[in-house]
């Protein structure tokens, strides 16, 4: 009886064994679903929006972003992706608004190396608005 307990024992320890020693890998039952987080998915229909030239599209689109998922990692390409979509959108009211958003991320992330760039856009902003040299003040009437 002592024998049938002891291969009893040494099967049972085996078979521990062989099943925490397999290499099957585990299976993660959403690895095939294609899920996203929901934070990237808004922040590539924003990116997809401004290659269509769609930019009120994707200045609402960021700012849901912004607003819903405050803790995101794209709260910082939001906030510059929303003063591209102005400077990009030109006029003398969307560049104004641009400034702002730039200088609004230059204040929000000013170590990051996105700040200069803003910085630049703020300065090129600036240079277009300037009045051209061979431009007469006098005869404009």
């Amino acid at each position: 009886m002592s024998r049938r307990i002891c291969w009893i024992a040494v099967l049972g320890v085996l078979l521990v064994l062989s099943a925490a020693c397999t290499n099957k890998k585990s299976v993660n039952p959403l690895a095939g679903v294609g899920s996203k987080q929901p934070d990237k998915v808004l922040f590539d229909k924003a990116m997809d929006a401004m290659r269509h030239n769609r930019f009120d599209v994707a200045r609402l689109t960021l700012q849901t972003l912004i607003n819903t998922y405050p803790d995101s990692e794209y709260i910082a390409r939001a906030k510059l992706a929303v003063g591209d979509s102005w400077y990009a959108e030109g006029g003398t009211a969307a560049l104004a608004q641009a400034e702002q958003e730039y200088s609004d991320f230059e204040i929000f992330f000013p170590n990051m190396s996105e700040a200069a760039e803003a910085q630049l856009k703020i300065a090129n902003i600036h240079y277009q608005q300037m009045e051209k040299s061979d431009r007469d003040r006098k005869s404009v009437v």
